[in-house]
C-alpha cells in the first residue's frame, strides 16, 4: 500500500467528532506544506491540562520508584519487567506489555524512558497496532485514537505548538499535540510501520502515544560541538 492510500485509509478512519521515538522525536513534526495546523477552539474554558507522567509514575521518578508504580497500576513485577538500554541516547528504559490498556486495542508496549545524567523519568511512550500485536485490526487502532484524543481534547492547552489532525512529511497523521503549563507534552500520532508495502497488502496501523517532560531538552546523550 502506497504512503497516499495509507494516509487517506487513516483519515477516513480517524476523523475525530472534536475536529488533529524516541526523545528527541518532539521536535520533528511539520504538516506537508511544512505549516503546524492549530485547532483555535481548544483553549480557554476548558481546566488545564496537566501532563505529570503516566498513571502513578511521575517524571522525575527514579527506576525503583517506577518499578513500583508498574507494579501497582498493572501488577507486573520482576521478569515481566524489561530492561533496555538505547545504543545513542544512552538512556535507560523499562518496558512492558499491557492487554487493552483501552478497550478492545489488543496488546500495547509502554516504555518509560531515563534521563542520561538525571537517570530519572522523563518519558513514556505507549505504542499499540502493529507491530506489537500482530492480530489488531486497523479500525482497533483507530478506535483507541479516537478516545484517546477525545480524552485530550477535554483540557486546555499552550495555543504555542497546538495541533489536531496534521499531515506529516513523513506520511503519518499526528492527532494532537499539546503542551500544558509547565511546557510538557502529549503527543499522539498514527503511523504505516511498512510504507512500501504493496498493493494489496494489509493496512497495518501503528499507534504512538508520547509523554514527555521537556520536549524542547531531552536529557540524551550528545556530542559536544568541539568533540570532533
Amino acid at each position: 500500500m502506497t504512503m497516499s492510500r495509507f494516509v487517506a485509509a487513516i483519515l477516513k478512519l480517524v476523523l475525530i467528532s472534536t475536529l488533529a521515538v524516541f526523545t528527541s522525536g518532539a521536535g520533528l513534526f511539520s504538516s506537508e506544506n511544512d505549516t503546524i495546523a492549530t485547532d483555535k477552539s481548544i483553549k480557554n474554558t476548558k481546566p488545564w491540562a496537566n501532563i505529570d507522567g503516566f498513571r502513578s509514575a511521575k517524571f522525575g521518578m527514579r527506576m525503583g520508584e517506577v518499578k513500583k508504580s508498574i507494579t501497582r497500576d498493572f501488577a507486573i513485577k520482576g521478569g515481566k519487567i524489561d530492561a533496555i538500554s538505547h545504543p545513542t541516547e544512552q538512556t535507560q528504559s523499562l518496558g512492558i506489555s499491557v492487554d487493552n490498556l483501552l478497550p478492545n486495542s489488543g496488546k500495547s508496549r509502554v516504555v518509560y524512558v531515563f534521563g542520561y545524567k538525571s537517570k530519572r523519568l522523563m518519558q513514556v511512550n505507549i505504542l499499540t497496532g502493529q507491530p506489537v500485536d500482530k492480530d489488531v485490526t486497523p479500525q482497533q487502532v483507530v478506535d483507541a485514537g479516537n478516545l484517546l484524543g477525545n480524552h485530550f481534547f477535554k483540557k486546555r492547552y499552550q495555543e504555542d505548538g497546538l495541533v489536531a489532525h496534521a499531515r506529516l512529511r513523513d506520511g503519518s497523521v499526528l492527532i494532537f499535540r499539546g503542551k500544558d503549563q509547565k511546557g510538557r507534552m502529549a503527543l499522539l500520532r498514527l503511523s504505516n510501520p511498512q510504507p512500501k508495502a504493496k498493493k494489496g497488502d494489509d493496512l497495518k496501523i501503528t499507534q504512538t502515544l508520547s509523554y514527555i517532560e521537556k520536549p524542547a531538552a531531552p536529557d540524551a546523550f550528545q556530542l559536544k560541538e568541539n568533540d570532533f
